[in-house]
């Protein structure tokens, strides 16, 4: 038999799995998962420990690996394509920049939100060479957690 469980079954778990991890990553704060999508850490880490578990010669049945991997990559892909061609779903599926620092004003609200600290964020001015927060006119947390800064002219 060319595959152990049903192909439905298989097909199931693997979309409730990607989906549930979409989910949970998606209302996870920006600097917390980096430059990377949700989708794509997905993909990265489901496909990876698939890799491994064939590997290790844990999977039982080489079609229902193979099934599990096009259904991540498959969803990931679908997912991408959603983003890219309706900016409404875009929305939902990505987070928003979120404004730190608006003309020298720490904004500590959306600080606290984004579980970002006063220190951390001077660090990340400093790397982009300020030295006085009073010069700075806009610090971005954009959506792939890095900080941007945009100077007072």
């Amino acid at each position: 038999m060319l595959f152990e469980s049903p192909i439905w079954l298989t097909i199931l778990r693997g979309t409730g799995v990607y989906l549930l991890l979409a989910v949970i990553l998606r209302l996870m704060p920006k600097r917390e998962t980096g430059s990377l999508s949700p989708n794509d850490i997905i993909g990265l880490v489901i496909v990876a420990n698939l890799a491994g578990d064939a590997i290790a010669g844990e999977v039982v049945a080489a079609a229902d690996l193979m099934l599990l991997v096009t259904v991540v990559l498959g969803w990931s892909y679908i997912l991408n394509l959603l983003e890219y061609h309706f900016p409404r779903w875009r929305t939902i599926a990505q987070d928003t920049p979120t404004l730190l620092i608006h003309n020298g004003e720490v904004l500590s609200a959306n600080l606290e939100k984004e579980k970002l600290t006063e220190q951390e964020l001077y660090a990340n001015l400093r790397k982009n060479g300020v030295h006085d927060i009073s010069q700075v006119h806009q610090a971005v947390l954009e959506v792939d957690g890095q900080i941007s800064v945009v100077q007072k002219q």
